[in-house]
């Protein structure tokens, strides 16, 4: 019973970090209904720039972390500007394949910048750990994941409360009917490209505070993809379930059938939940089902 505990309080904190690569996706396919693959290197470059400013330039933590957002902010208006907006009224796929060369060119860079090597800023953060089921647990784990959740709650009194947020809605529901009560499409999604690539840096951040930034990094983002379909595309209370779903899946998985069939169950995990979910509920576990005329 300890064992299983220690790997349920692992996976969720894990959990909670998938959640909030996927929500970065869910927010973008919501008003734009484009699946983002680039998503997987704001995250790797958000990460990259608070080590910058923290370790680089010494700086304060809060105040490199100002400045990687507004860096991911500027980062999601320029893509949005200049590789998406072109596409307004091409087909989705388009769009999609666009994100994906995004993802290849951002690629290259990151691993010309890191040139093999890692990067941490761990030593910056205050250490400490707390025992769970007498297995320590370090206090950067628990911030990230408790930093997972306030992100969730931020954004829902943000889509709840603020004009922007409620723009954002409506345009998600009918770009047409948005547009004829005043709201400026395009200039939505220029806002909810900043604010994705805002919640991937922290996304980001928070993985390079328990793993490094390594070359892996921005591959995460495949992980944060597999959540959303999981969870429903169009669903932020959906990319949470899942996000949690998959951390405990993988671990208690591994936990009790790595020793069984030697290893590597963590890694086929979330494929084998994908296809499950998929095969049983099409449009994700919380997802939106649309039923269209032919």
């Amino acid at each position: 019973m300890t064992e299983f505990l220690q790997l349920l309080v692992i996976g969720l904190l894990e959990g909670g970090l998938y959640a909030m690569v996927a929500v970065a996706m869910v927010l973008v396919y919501k008003s734009t209904h484009v699946v983002s693959l680039a998503h997987g290197q704001f995250m790797g470059f958000g990460a990259l720039a608070f080590w910058f400013v923290l370790v680089q330039l010494k700086m304060p933590i809060v105040v490199a972390l100002v400045l990687a957002l507004c860096f991911a902010a500027a980062v999601g208006w320029a893509v949005e500007r200049f590789a998406m907006r072109p596409l307004i009224g091409q087909p989705l796929f388009a769009a999609f394949l666009t994100t994906f060369a995004t993802f290849l060119m951002m690629d290259g860079l990151f691993q010309l910048i890191l040139k093999g090597e890692s990067a941490s800023f761990a030593a910056y953060l205050p250490l400490g750990s707390i025992s769970v089921a007498g297995k320590p647990l370090p206090t950067t784990q628990l911030a990230s994941f408790g930093a997972s959740l306030l992100l969730f709650a931020g954004l829902a009194v943000f889509f709840r409360f603020t004009k922007v947020g409620l723009g954002m809605r409506a345009t998600a529901e009918d770009h047409q009917l948005a547009q004829s009560t005043g709201i400026t499409v395009r200039s939505i999604f220029s806002y909810i490209w900043m604010l994705s690539t805002v919640v991937a840096t922290f996304a980001g951040i928070a993985l390079a505070n328990v793993s490094d930034i390594y070359f892996t990094l921005p591959y995460m983002g495949i992980k944060g993809l597999i959540v959303a379909l999981v969870g429903g595309l169009d669903s932020l209370p959906g990319a949470l379930l899942a996000g949690l779903l998959l951390g405990v899946l993988e671990n208690v998985s591994a936990g009790y059938l790595d020793p069984i069939v030697g290893g590597g169950v963590k890694e086929v995990a979330a494929y084998v939940l994908l296809l499950l979910v998929l095969l049983i509920r099409p449009y994700g576990l919380l997802g939106l089902v649309r039923i269209e005329r032919i």
